[in-house]
């Protein structure tokens, strides 16, 4: 008997110890991603200490000034339409503009994302190949036919569709939010370019 209960709590040292090692290797992966975010951008690293014993790892955030407006990436404290699924959002300032629009990939997944766009129209900007691949729901279709040009149909359609991303339009911000982590190049290098169309986007919205 004693021996089985030694077995059990060996067993579960041995379970956290593993489970332990794998959540610092996670964390060091997104912790050198967004060391490399704040440095591409110039923006300052908020990373907090972990908490008991390192079993508990807030995530890292970037925030400051990029190309004249206030620029962040970060990890929202709750997760999609308040489930467990994570998502990592880049937000970026956006000046006296009253334009609203969610634009996410079509489909099960686009329409999940698209409960939170308030009950908006879809609406189509007559390119097949765009409307067919990002659900658009907004009030202000005139706005954005003069927005959205080809190229960025383009990178919208592209970009989207690969990344399963979700891009908002309102409330002073443009939001880039896509689910999971920031924890490896890849999704670095996405989230970069998404900073940049970001900033192209606002500058012609201002305009």
């Amino acid at each position: 008997m004693g021996s089985e209960i030694i077995f059990i709590i060996a067993l579960i040292i041995a379970v956290a110890l593993v489970y332990w090692i794998v959540l610092k290797s996670s964390a060091e992966k997104i912790a050198t991603q967004y060391q490399l975010l704040a440095a591409r951008f110039e923006l300052a690293l908020n990373q907090s200490a972990a908490k008991m014993r390192g079993f508990i790892r807030p995530e890292p955030s970037v925030y400051g000034i990029y190309r004249g407006r206030e620029m962040s990436i970060s990890v929202p404290g709750k997760g999609l339409q308040n489930t467990r699924q994570i998502e990592s959002v880049l937000k970026l300032e956006l000046k006296g503009s009253q334009l609203s629009a969610q634009l996410t990939t079509a489909g099960p997944l686009g329409g999940l994302r698209q409960r939170d766009s308030r009950g908006q129209a879809r609406w189509k900007s007559g390119d097949e190949r765009f409307d067919q691949t990002v659900d658009v729901r907004t009030d202000h279709g005139g706005a954005l036919v003069a927005l959205l040009t080809e190229e960025r149909r383009m990178w919208l359609a592209s970009n989207l569709k690969k990344s399963k991303a979700t891009l908002y339009i309102g409330g002073g911000n443009l939001a880039y939010a896509k689910l999971g982590l920031i924890a490896n190049e890849d999704t670095r290098k996405d989230f970069e370019a998404a900073a940049e169309f970001l900033c192209d986007l606002a500058e012609s919205v201002e305009a």
